[in-house]
């Protein structure tokens, strides 16, 4: 298969023509490294010639880590046909890393609408937002060769996997970026520094991540009967993936359409099911169908996740429950409102009493929670969660994206997990501070998480620094982890396009599909490239804090000095919506970019340098 991941549509005015004025002072083509927490697209192209000369770059990881790094490859004037890039092994004089382990990937871009923050649930039809897309770097996609047309560039994402054993010490290495149809290659120089310290495993992180996962899309996407022997395989390597990134918890749906029919729904009427069908029998005694559900967890709990099976939910919106009538053999829509709270537990009762007895039964009960997205009033569910008792005489646990913590704290203290927005953290900053505290000595959750409307943050339209930052300033609250929606809400050609009706593009998913005609692999974007970094960054931050108390003021100081308490502190613009259901849209202006790209450098290079003397303390880190 011939690739070029490079797109020309000019009726969107999205890439700049090749200019007259070009002056190359290079032969077909030229290499140089780029700054991985800033974005290029074809129009930076210039930018890159007048501002980019690096051929060598200087990396730092821990064991068990990895280090990455991006370059571009500028195409000068003519075509270039199967641009190759090769890695060599790094070696130095404690020993090696192999060649395997530098993953070179090229960076495929996808278009987008670059306008307002979305179209909300008011958008039932699905209709797509009308006005200018872009062409954005977004999926780090694969090293088969690709070609590249003159006058454009190819960024390629660099990523060096560093094992446990590993000999601590310098280590160099080379890229070389080749084309079948020019006799000139062009070498780039790496130097890693391995530090002597083990990065823990994704699974024992003192922070971890939550990227809501939908199966059912993937099912969708690759045209697979929902959870056939086909389904699970493809969920097997995508959910090892998400694994990967310090994921736990897994999302699953106990009611059709938890989320109001938001996200992509391939043809069927029901955009996202239930994992649990509900059925009424013609005696008018319940009964519940759990194999979707049970499979779903099955595969994550074989993958080593599923220590939170979050259930959604409760509080479906619009508050609906569809459940198939036998008596009438059809399905029938009931709405349950939780301010009449006799109805609400006439209708939940059963249910509940019935999925823990399967919970127990399937020894899935300490796993299980019962998850609220966004909603209020939500007394009523959480007292009848608390009523109803497993065999043991436990209630099922709480989880919820909850912003009312200040005005309702006694909602919020009853979550064993909760999660808080960035701009409701930022409106109530000292007390969400001492709930966190608090929560902490009670064993209980806490983590952050961006959406719509937040700046900064991880749209494809955004720049890879705020996902890295969205992370450290997570860390610096002292939260237990990071959340966002969602892993893989694919709309119907993501690889083409991530503009979706109702939110901002990319909002829905963080990692990419296959193309449908090729082996499914799953596919991280860079906004999730940089959010991992983060994770990985602040692990070691909370690890040397946890190991080595003496350091803790120094690394405490470092998240104090992460900007970010106002909405302002990174200047941004504001782009208004364009109908009356759009909402408003936020974006790094060039000096608030600049000012976020100049201070993660700095965040990792003092991170490098608190790790030095972790080490030079402690010893061989164990």
């Amino acid at each position: 298969m011939k690739l070029n991941f490079f797109k020309t549509d000019p009726s969107e005015n999205c890439c700049p023509a090749l200019s007259v004025n070009r002056q190359y002072n290079f032969e077909d083509f030229d290499a140089v490294f780029v700054n991985r927490f800033d974005r290029y697209c074809q129009r930076d192209y210039d930018r890159i010639i007048n501002t980019q000369k690096a051929k060598s770059i200087e990396l730092y990881a821990w064991k068990n880590d990895k280090a990455t790094a991006e370059f571009a490859i500028l195409c000068a004037e003519k075509d270039l046909n199967k641009i190759s890039v090769t890695a060599s092994a790094l070696t130095g004089e404690n020993g090696s890393l192999p060649s395997l382990a530098i993953s070179l990937s090229f960076i495929k871009e996808v278009r987008a609408y670059t306008g307002h923050a979305g179209w909300y649930a008011n958008n039932p039809r699905g209709i797509m937002p009308r006005g200018q897309r872009e062409y954005y770097p977004e999926v780090i996609y694969s090293d088969k060769p690709v070609s590249l047309d003159k006058g454009k560039l190819q960024l390629v994402f660099a990523e060096i996997n560093v094992p446990k054993d590993a000999s601590a010490g310098k280590y160099f290495g080379e890229v070389t970026v080749s084309a079948e149809n020019s006799d000139k290659t062009v070498t780039l120089n790496i130097s890693l520094d391995v530090l002597d310290a083990i990065l823990p495993d994704p699974q024992d992180y003192l922070f971890d991540t939550e990227y809501w996962s939908h199966p059912y899309n993937v099912a969708y996407y690759y045209g697979v009967e929902p959870f056939s022997d086909a389904h699970l395989k493809i969920l097997e390597q995508h959910m090892a993936v998400y694994r990967s990134l310090g994921g736990h918890a897994v999302t699953a749906s106990i009611a059709e359409e938890a989320w109001g029919g938001q996200t992509y729904g391939g043809n069927s009427e029901i955009h996202y099911p239930s994992m649990i069908k509900w059925i009424k029998s013609a005696d008018g005694e319940w009964r519940f169908d759990y194999t979707h559900f049970d499979k779903w967890v099955k595969l994550n709990k074989n993958i080593g996740i599923a220590d939170k099976i979050i259930c959604y939910s409760m509080m479906p919106w619009k508050n609906v429950i569809r459940y198939y009538d036998e008596a009438k053999n059809k399905m029938i829509k009931m709405r349950v409102n939780p301010a009449s709270k006799d109805s609400y537990r006439k209708a939940w009762t059963p249910f509940l009493k019935d999925f823990i007895a399967h919970l127990d039964s399937e020894g899935l009960f300490d796993s299980t929670y019962i998850g609220f997205d966004e909603r209020r009033n939500m007394e009523t569910a959480l007292d009848l969660i608390e009523a109803v008792k497993n065999k043991d005489g436990k209630s099922l646990k709480i989880s919820a994206s909850f912003n009312s913590f200040k005005s309702n704290a006694a909602v919020f203290s009853r979550l064993d997990y909760a999660s808080v927005g960035l701009q409701e953290i930022r409106d109530n900053l000292e007390n969400f501070k001492n709930q966190v505290t608090v929560r902490n000595e009670n064993g209980q959750e806490t983590s952050m998480y961006t959406a719509t409307e937040h700046v900064p943050n991880s749209f494809t339209k955004s720049v890879p620094a705020e996902s890295y930052w969205s992370i450290m300033f997570a860390g610096s609250l002292n939260a237990t982890g990071f959340l966002r929606w969602a892993f893989d809400a694919w709309v119907e050609n993501p690889l083409e396009e991530s503009t979706h009706w109702s939110f901002p593009a990319g909002d829905c998913f963080l990692v990419y599909p296959s193309e449908r005609n090729e082996e499914p692999k799953s596919r991280l974007s860079l906004r999730l490239a940089m959010l991992d970094e983060g994770v990985r960054d602040v692990n070691k931050l909370y690890f040397m804090r946890k190991n080595l108390p003496e350091m803790s003021a120094e690394i405490e100081n470092l998240f104090s000095e992460i900007k970010g308490i106002h909405e302002n502190d990174y200047e941004f613009y504001t782009m208004k919506r364009t109908n009356i259901w759009g909402r408003t849209a936020k974006w790094l202006n060039e000096k608030g970019k600049n000012d976020m790209l100049d201070d993660m450098e700095a965040v990792k290079q003092k991170i490098y340098e608190i790790s030095k003397k972790y080490c030079e303390i402690n010893g061989k880190c164990k």
